[in-house]
Formats: C-alpha cells, structure tokens, sequence
C-alpha cells in the first residue's frame, strides 16, 4: 500500500444505525464540500447497507440541503445484466434515491454503467463504454474525475467493488475500468473500477455490517496483502474511513474503534474522530503563525480581485509568498522568472524584494487570468517592475532562452506539471550559477509515491524529481509541507 490517509474506524451499534447514520455523514460531507468546491463526484456502492444508506438519505430531511445539480453519480462497479434487473446497483440506488430527487438531480449527472443490451453485448464493451464516460467528465490533465467521495462494500472475502481475492484484476495499475467475467459470486460478468481510480479518491469510506465480514476487516485494517484482501487497498488520498457495525469490527482490536452509538465499543482517546482532524490543525497553525507573517493590505486586495475575477483558488499562502519574498532578498535578487502567474499574488510578493530597476517577468498561458493580474499589480504599485509574458510557458521559455538576456537569479516554477522537467531544465538555462530554483506542489498530498496514480500531474511530478536527481547542473532537495493549503511541498534548487 502507498502511504495514503491513515484508516479512521467508527463503529456503530448494527446495520440499521450504520446506515442511517452513514446517510447523515454523508449528506453533512456533501454539504460542506460545496461551501468551496463544484461540482462534486460521488461514487455508490451496492449492497444491503450500501442501498438502505441510499434510502436513509432519500428520506432525511437535510437532503435538499445539497445542491443535487451539482453532484455527479458513478458506481464503483455492477452486475452486468439487462436495463432494470432488480440486481443491478443502479437500479436498486433508483428506486432508493435516485427516483426520489426527481428533477434535483439531472439526468446528466447520473453515470450508469451500461446494462447489457444488443449495442452492448458483453462485459468488456460495457467497460470500454464506462471508461470513455470517465474520460468524458475528467478535469484538463486527468483521465477521470478525481471522487470527492467513494463508498465502498466490502464482501466477507475482503473483496470491494468487483475486484476479487487471486483475480488479475487486482494487479491492474492503468486501466479505469476493467470487465470480470468469473466472478465468484453471481452473476458472473460485472465491471468494475479498478484501484486507479479508487486510491485517486479524496475519500474512501468502507461500510461493512454482519459477523461474516469481521475476519476481513480486521485483515484490511491491519494492512494485509490486497491480493488476499482487496479491502486492505482501497485508500483515499486525503481520508480512509471504516464505518462498521459491532458485529463487522468484533475482530479488531478494542483500542482501534470509535464508538459511533450505545452498544457500540468504548472509544478509544486517541482515535482519529476524538482528534481534531489534521487538515483542521495545519490551518489552525497557520492562523497562529499569522502574527509573524501578517498579509499587508495590498497583498490580500491581489488575493480579493483573483477570487471576485473567479480563477481557482491556488495561489500559494501568505507564509509562502513571505518565503518567496524572503528567499528573492536573501539572493539579492533584480532578475526573477516566474514560471505560473494566475492572479499575481506571488508576483506580488517576489516584486517586493526587489531593487528599483529589479524585474519579475512571468508566464501565463491564460489572457483572462493575465488580465486580472496587470490590472491587480498596477493597482497595487508593483506593475512597473513586472513583465508578464502570456502564451504556453514552454514556447515562452524557448523565447527566453533564443533573447540570450541577462540570466536569473530566482526563478519559481508554479504550473502545470505535466511539463515540469521541460520548464526546469529551460529554468536552469536561464539562471546564472548561485541561482535559486523553487518548484511548488511536489507532493501533492503525497500521491507522488504512487506511481500507478491516474493522475498525470503526479506523473509529471516523478518524471521531473528524477530528471533533477540526475542533473550535474544543481544542487537539489525537496521538504513536505502542511498548512491552509493542505499537504504539499516544494522543491528547491541551487544553480552550480
């Protein structure tokens, strides 16, 4: 297993209150998700408990508290069978939810993997079809949505979704959706989503009830071989989470369980559901560290205008723009290049540390986005000394490169990483010896250790920390960060 997020376990007093209260995590998730992001991806699991948590939801009364039309809906895996066959998850998740949103939730959103029918005659078109649908709905860079959250079954052989204890399957570290067709337990076609797509989740939650499913869970929790137990694999990138009854976690030991109802085992005091959630804790700190690095005025109206413009909330933190600006006057910076311009909140702060006649020329490839920029960094005084290049950085960089200027003497790399060992190896070229290279979002929650990750930015970030490791040219290292923007880090190199 890579080192995703460590499992949470919460038990609950039977299948009943499991699944209601499930429901009621599940809706308060969906609620707070859509504070900051849409749309969201919701991944269904079928089963006895997987559907009556469909149906507790169908019924609460916070469930138009969500914004339905902007959820979408997938299935972790299905039985291969006709349109309407009662044993297909969707049409059990229809009849439990679906049908009861009615027009809250369009069409559109609902992602069916396709029944057997004459346009569909087998097990592997349907997979083929299912996987063109993810790569319809993936983000710029990715082949399918990244799951907000996955719901997961896990059967009393410690299999999830369709990917079964000695199948091949298992093994499958590109592919998102693959066809079995032996399974186990009828019917024997499904199609199923296979661990790429399931360890991109943010969050995996496993909901298992029954004395039958106790040996597995107790197995999966304890991080067993997946080709054994397929459970012990399915890990979300920012959070694991076993939702189980009393009977499920009779096998566990009595200090990993949160009691989630009377009856359920005592909780233990330093289970992760008594603690404060880590994410909650980085912001906290970064709240207390604010009274050294306070955001001047000008800085937080760069910040304000790139929000009220719309462009995505990535910009680097105040402690980080004061790390960069700390870093540019620690080099006696005048030449700087930044490599991802946004809104222009780094610029801002890179500008700061520089002399009179010192210069930031930075890459944009959007127009929209270097617009908000000029105008914010004229307004905050700064937009004399910045020179902003708008175009795909790499064809800017190659301009740079022809120029033969004045070389750089700070150059911070903060765009898509797809292209990151191109932009570096130009950045490189570009500085003079002694010059500092930062390089942002090398962890990126630490998927960077997974190396079947469907994530190609994750891919672009492996194939520049290996290019860098070998490169004559720098000196090099990477450090972890945790903070309001989560857990990333960033490399930094020294020109030789």
């Amino acid at each position: 297993m890579s080192p995703h997020a460590a499992p949470e376990i919460v038990v609950h007093p039977d299948a009943e209150v499991l699944a209601a209260a499930t429901a009621a995590r599940l809706l308060t998730r969906l609620v707070d998700l859509q504070s900051h992001r849409a749309p969201l991806h919701l991944v269904l699991t079928g089963g006895t408990v997987g559907t009556a948590t469909l149906r507790a939801v169908a019924t609460s009364p916070a469930r138009d508290a969500v914004d339905w039309s902007q959820v979408h809906l997938w299935w972790g895996d299905e039985r291969f069978l006709p349109a309407g066959d009662p044993e297909r998850n969707e049409t059990q998740a229809r009849e439990a939810l679906i049908d009861a949103l009615g027009d809250a939730l369009p069409a559109a959103n609902v992602h069916p993997v396709p029944p057997r029918s004459d346009a569909v005659p087998d097990a592997d078109a349907a997979a083929r079809a299912y996987r063109a649908e993810l790569t319809t709905h993936a983000p710029e860079g990715l082949r399918a949505p990244v799951p907000d959250v996955l719901l997961l079954g896990v059967g009393p052989d410690g299999h999830v979704a369709s990917l079964f204890p000695g199948k091949q399957t298992l093994h499958e570290h590109h592919d998102l959706v693959v066809a079995e067709h032996d399974s186990p337990k009828p019917p024997p076609e499904r199609v199923s989503l296979t661990f790429p797509v399931i360890r991109s989740a943010r969050e995996v939650w496993l909901v298992a009830a029954g004395a039958e499913k106790a040996a597995a869970v107790a197995r999966a929790v304890a991080g067993g071989d997946v080709a054994d137990t397929p459970a012990a694999g399915a890990v979300g990138t920012e959070r694991t989470l076993w939702l189980l009854d009393v009977t499920a976690a009779q096998d566990l030991p009595a200090a990993d369980a949160t009691a989630g109802g009377a009856g359920a085992p005592a909780a233990s005091p330093t289970s992760s559901d008594a603690d404060p959630a880590p994410e909650a804790l980085w912001a906290r700190v970064d709240d207390y560290l604010a009274a050294v690095v306070e955001e001047p005025p000008a800085a937080a109206a760069v910040a304000a205008a790139a929000a009220a413009a719309g462009l995505p909330d990535i910009a680097v933190a105040p402690s980080q723009g004061r790390f960069l600006q700390l870093l540019a006057a620690a080099v006696g910076a005048r030449r700087v290049l930044e490599i991802g311009t946004l809104g222009g909140y780094s610029t801002w702060w890179l500008a700061q540390a520089l002399p009179p006649d010192g210069v930031v020329v930075t890459l944009e490839l959007s127009e929209p986005h270097a617009a908000v920029a000029r105008t914010s960094l004229d307004a905050a005084g700064v937009g004399d000394r910045v020179e902003l290049r708008v175009g795909p950085a790499a064809e800017s960089l190659d301009a740079l490169v022809a120029d033969d200027g004045e070389p750089f003497d700070l150059v911070f790399v903060d765009a898509d990483k797809q292209q990151l060992a191109t932009y570096v190896d130009r950045a490189i070229t570009l500085s003079r010896p002694g010059a500092l290279i930062v390089v942002d979002n090398v962890v990126r929650r630490g998927t960077v250790v997974d190396s079947a990750h469907p994530d190609d930015r994750v891919h672009g970030v492996r194939s520049f920390m290996t290019a860098v490791a070998r490169d004559p040219r720098v000196d090099a290292t990477a450090l972890q960060t945790v903070g309001v923007k989560g857990h990333d880090g960033f490399a930094l190199l020294r020109v030789r």
